[in-house]
């Protein structure tokens, strides 16, 4: 006969693993407070700093407007461009953007929905879709062998998968400069 089930205990808690937690987050806390870490919080102070807009809008016909807060910055490459000390250039931001269009294109796949009609083809999207797609992947690789590998991964990074770029700024910044210079 098996042995009767025990109701489910959760793990012990080890005191030690809540203090390694507790300064981790004071660490975190002391070096977003220095400017030295991004804070990306719904409710940190760099979220209520962010750039925002009110905008009237109507959610249906007859409806009352609502006023609602519009941030203005959307991507990584917005909140370097419009933070105080501005981080990128006008020509910065403006090939970052460009290469955040490819990549955003380069990605992009056809309709997301399945159809009850039977299919004939394999393809996923029109052929209109898949030149566009084709199209932005040749600019991005243009663009890319005109960097050194650092390079490249940062702008991917930065301009393509929205992350924040810590200490290589700087790398950006050449990057992005160079793009400017010679990507057509």
């Amino acid at each position: 006969m098996p042995a009767p089930r025990t109701p489910f205990s959760p793990a012990p808690v080890h005191a030690a693993a809540v203090l390694r937690a507790e300064r981790r987050a004071r660490l975190r806390a002391r070096d977003i407070a220095a400017g030295l870490q991004p804070d990306m919080g719904a409710d940190g102070p760099a979220a209520l700093m962010r750039p925002a807009e009110q905008v009237r809008v109507q959610h249906a016909p007859g409806a009352r407007p609502h006023t609602m807060r519009r941030l203005t910055d959307t991507c990584e490459l917005d909140r370097l461009f419009y933070r105080a000390n501005a981080a990128l250039s006008a020509e910065q931001h403006a090939v970052g953007l460009r290469f955040k269009a490819c990549w955003r294109r380069c990605i992009s796949t056809g309709r997301l929905v399945q159809r009850y009609s039977p299919q004939t083809g394999q393809g996923g999207g029109t052929l209109e879709e898949t030149e566009i797609s084709v199209n932005a992947r040749h600019a991005i690789d243009r663009a890319l062998a005109l960097l050194t590998l650092a390079r490249a991964r940062v702008v991917c990074a930065v301009c393509g998968l929205d992350e924040h770029p810590g200490t290589r700024i700087r790398t950006l910044h050449r990057a992005l400069d160079l793009l400017h210079e010679k990507w057509r």
